[in-house]
This record gives structure tokens, sequence and C-alpha cells, in this order.
């Protein structure tokens, strides 16, 4: 997850050598290209989690068949995406203040990425089998190598040369989706080789509508969870552009930073799915408990560490991505505010991931809802508009919504996880 953060941290970097404005458009496109984010891990998510716990239930029947549905799926949504978000990313971008040569770099950023969506779907599905059967490491070994790979072709792609024309901002997204289509056709093979996934007979890809109900009830939560983020930075963005480009391009760049903070979070949702899933298939609720214990100590610890060092060196970390001094300081404040609550995000995680797992993921959309769009909106809309406050005033609007949810989040999944413990202690032997 470190190289997979860093991939999109190079991305920001060399549209910052563009211009603040190109770094403004990929801020600006962050919250559209998190909706291809949020039906990819949505649909990873309920997978992972039915085939976990299939696995430890020993249902080889269900688990084939899973897998199947997940991959036929992954198609159809990708397909779905692609369309509509083609045909969606001008009016989107419109809305939130684009136009003229900033509109015009925004999509020619988000249309390629749309175009290569089912790639994007089809990548994080297979990584959903594997990690469910307890594999994280062919998808990071994928992700490092994407990374190295985007570290040559984002420049070659964006200055051209070798027979190909300097594409600028578009090479960037081209980049992304040349490495995205080599890491869907080695992940897949890589679930084929393990005998996880055939595609004979083809029939058996057909979708399957009782499948498929099943995968949704589990993976749209997850992905209108995924989706309310995206929303959630559509709300942020569409207030910041009040304060100008120059904020939008800070709290583009502060995002990737905040991500490096962020690392342990990201392998340890992956971790609480295979363990957490798997040992509740098999009726195994002291291990799942052992799990959350272990997997909150490690993620505070861990974000402790990093949040220490982008507190002190935030300075340094805006100017790799930006020579223009108002971007570093706009965004040297934000990091100042965000960096101190991280940890309200690691136990977010952890907890949210630990519902999915068991099967209770609709509190997840409900969660991420109320944080990000429903509880900040009132306060941006008092703020901003009707008090004229400073662009602190988002920061910390931002900051005190993620803790008091937090709070909330933790008393919810330890009281589910208490429910369903106590039930099966009273079960007879």
């Amino acid at each position: 997850m470190f190289f997979h953060t860093m991939y999109n941290i190079i991305d920001s970097f060399y549209a910052g050598r563009i211009s603040t404005l190109a770094l403004a458009a990929l801020g600006l496109s962050f919250p559209v290209y998190l909706l291809i984010i949020a039906t990819s891990s949505g649909l990873s998510r309920g997978s992972s989690a039915l085939i976990a716990n299939a696995i430890g239930a020993g249902d080889e029947k269900n688990q084939t068949r899973y897998i199947e549905q997940a991959i036929s799926m992954a198609i159809v949504i990708g397909i779905v995406v692609t369309i509509v978000g083609v045909l969606a990313a001008r009016p989107l971008f419109e809305i939130l203040g684009a136009e003229g040569e900033y509109l015009s770099i925004a999509l020619q950023y988000m249309i390629p990425i749309f175009l290569g969506a089912i790639f994007f779907v089809l990548n994080s599905v297979s990584n959903a089998i594997l990690v469910a059967h307890g594999d994280s490491r062919t998808f990071s070994k994928v992700l490092i190598v994407g990374f190295f790979a985007n570290l040559i072709l984002d420049p070659w792609f964006l200055y051209g040369g070798f027979g190909l024309p300097a594409m600028g901002v578009a090479g960037i997204a081209w980049a992304t989706v040349v490495i995205q289509i080599a890491s869907s056709i080695f992940m897949l093979s890589t679930v084929v080789r393990r005998e996880l996934f055939s595609w004979q007979p083809w029939q058996n890809l057909i979708p399957d509508p009782r499948i498929f109900r099943e995968i949704a009830v589990q993976a749209l939560p997850a992905s209108f969870a995924t989706m309310s983020v995206a929303i959630g930075f559509f709300v942020i963005t569409y207030f910041l552009k009040t304060y100008g480009e120059p904020s939008v391009a800070a709290f583009g760049v502060t995002t990737r930073i905040e991500q490096l903070g962020l690392l342990p979070t990201m392998g340890l949702y992956a971790a609480i799915m295979a363990l957490v899933g798997q040992n509740n298939g098999a009726g195994n609720f002291e291990r799942v408990k052992e799990t959350m214990r272990v997997c909150n100590w490690i993620g505070i610890a861990l974000n402790l560490t990093t949040s220490i060092i982008i507190f002190i060196f935030s300075r340094q970390l805006m100017r790799v991505f930006t020579p223009d001094e108002e971007v570093v300081q706009l965004g040297v404040n934000c990091l100042n505010i965000i960096v101190p609550i991280q940890w309200s995000y690691v136990m977010t995680s952890t907890h949210l991931a630990m519902l999915q797992a068991i099967k209770r993921p609709f509190y997840g959309f409900f969660e991420s809802v109320l944080r990000r769009v429903l509880l900040p909106l009132p306060f941006f809309w008092i703020f901003i508009w009707t008090y004229q406050s400073g662009v602190d005033s988002v920061w910390y609007t931002i900051a005190g919504t993620n803790v008091f949810m937090t709070i909330v989040t933790i008393f919810y999944a330890r009281t589910v996880l208490k429910e369903i413990t106590s039930v099966d202690s009273n079960m007879p032997e």
C-alpha cells in the first residue's frame, strides 16, 4: 500500500511540474475519480467477505460460485461506469466551478481513466479473491511493479519521446490505464493458475440474479460508503472554490500526503477482512476479538509514528509537489490541523472492516454519509457563506466530524461484537 500511495503521489508530482492549474485539476478530479474506486472497492469488499465466510464454513461450492459471479459482476459494472463516467464528467466539473483551460485539463485526465474503468474493477475483484484466501502478497508485488512502471511511463507519456507525442496531463492518465490493464491481466491469471476460477465453462459467468443479489447486499453499502467519500470530497471542493484554485490544489496535495500516514489502515483493513471473515464463518469469535485487539494496537502505533513525521516535515513535503508558496502555506495549515486526528481514521477503518467481515456492512454506509456529508455540510454553510470565515474553518470542520464519528463507530462495533459473542455462548453444545 505504500507503493500504491507513492504511485498517486508521483502523478501529483508531475502535474505540479506542469502548473498550479494542472495540480488543481487533479485535485478537482479526485472526487470524480473516487466514483470508480467506490464501485471497485465496494464489490471487492463484498465479494471478499462472502468468499472468506464460505472458506471458514468449508462451503467449497458457494466459494466457487461467489468467485465466478464476482468476476461477472466486475465486467458488467466496469462497462456501466465507463458509459456513465464519460457522459457525466463535464457536468460534474462544471458544478465544481471548472471552466476554460481548468475544465479542459480536468477532462483530459478523467476521460482516459473512465475508459479504463473495467480494468480497475477487475483488478480489485481479483485481489479480493486472493485476499479472502489469505494472500495479500501478490497484489503488493503488482503495486510495487506498477509504481516503478509509473515512474517511467508518467514522464514518457507526459513529455513524449520514442515515437510518442507529448500528451500533457492526459499522458498521466493513460499511463495509469496501461498499468491497470497489465495488472488486471496478471491478477486474473494468478486466480486462474491457482485453480480458484476457470473460464470454462463460460456459462458460469452468465449473471446469476440470486448470487448478484447476495454480493450486492454486501457490496452496495461499501460502495455507497466509498461513494459518500467522493460526495464528501465533492462538497469540500465545492466550498473550497470560494477561496480559489490554490486552495483546491493544496487540498489535493494534502490528501496525497495524508495517505502516507494512513498506510497502516489500508493494510490492516485487508488483514481484518481475511482473519475476521474466516473466523466468523468458523464461529471462532474469541479469535475475532483477538484480531481486533492486535490490529488496533498496531494501527495506532504505526499511525502515531507517521503522523509525527508528516507534522514535522509538512512544509518540506508540500514543496515536493509545488513551488507555489501560497499553495504550500495553505497545505501546511491543513496538515497541522488534520494530521493530529489521523488516529480517528485508523480506529474507524478497523471497526468498519470488522463489521464488513461479519457481514454487517450497512453501518459503514450511514457512518460515511454522516461523517463526510451530512454533519460537515451545515458547518461549511455557516462558517463559509454566513460568517465568511477563512479556509481553516474547512479543515477544523473535517477534523471535528471525524473524531465525533469515530467515537460513535467504536461504540456501535463493540456492541455488535458483544451481541454476537453472547448469542454464540448461549447456544447449546
